[in-house]
């Protein structure tokens, strides 16, 4: 393990004195020749990218309080509307958050750049 640690670090090093130098052609060469992906890797490659398993969606659950001595949670599913949904019960869209929005907005809005069609 401390082998490959060291040969990546001297790698590295080496891709970066080709970057900051400009040496574009050597850097690019020596960067092609060590990024190949043939033979049997490939095949790994192809394994690996078939067995994929899509990106979890990190997703916190809501408390939702009845009264006094009830309090649970609101589940929502792993997926982007599930999200979507969390997001949408933690700040419901009201006159607060347009307020909110609005007062980060003036003081900033001569510095953004918005597109006029």
């Amino acid at each position: 393990m401390a082998e490959g640690r060291e040969l990546l670090h001297e790698f590295l090093i080496i891709l970066q004195t080709y970057k900051s130098s400009g040496c574009i052609e050597r850097g690019q060469k020596f960067y092609d020749h060590y990024s190949k992906v043939e033979g049997d890797f490939l095949k790994m490659r192809e394994l690996v990218i078939l067995n994929k398993k899509p990106r979890r969606v990190e997703l916190q659950t809501n408390l939702m309080r009845y009264n006094e001595k009830s309090i649970s949670p609101i589940n929502y599913p792993e997926c982007f509307e599930g999200l979507i949904h969390s997001f949408a019960d933690r700040f419901p869209f009201n006159q607060d958050l347009v307020d909110q929005v609005m007062s980060q907005w003036e003081p900033t809005k001569d510095h953004l750049q918005v597109k006029k069609e």
